[in-house]
């Protein structure tokens, strides 16, 4: 999944959820008016859990791809031998 798709769902969510999108931001703006220090610790650490688990989403589709091919000579294997 590339960048640009996770952008346009998260876009998409946005906006088809206009009442859960509004109640977030309320509640963001009013935790960092409350307690403006926490609260980037908390954004920081939230940003930094996004970036791993969009890299471990990249690792894996390229996993899939590597365990595709794998099956693909496996198989093209047992055919040759089966001849």
């Amino acid at each position: 999944m590339e960048f640009a798709q996770i952008a346009a769902h998260v876009t998409d969510f946005l906006q088809n959820h206009l009442l859960i999108s509004t109640a977030a931001l309320v509640v963001v703006v009013y935790l960092f008016y409350r307690s403006p220090k926490e609260s980037f610790k908390i954004l920081v650490i939230v940003a930094i859990l996004v970036i791993a688990g969009y890299f471990l989403l990249l690792l894996g589709s390229s996993t899939e791809t590597g365990l595709s091919d794998e099956k693909e000579m496996i198989n093209k294997s047992k055919k040759s031998l089966d001849e």
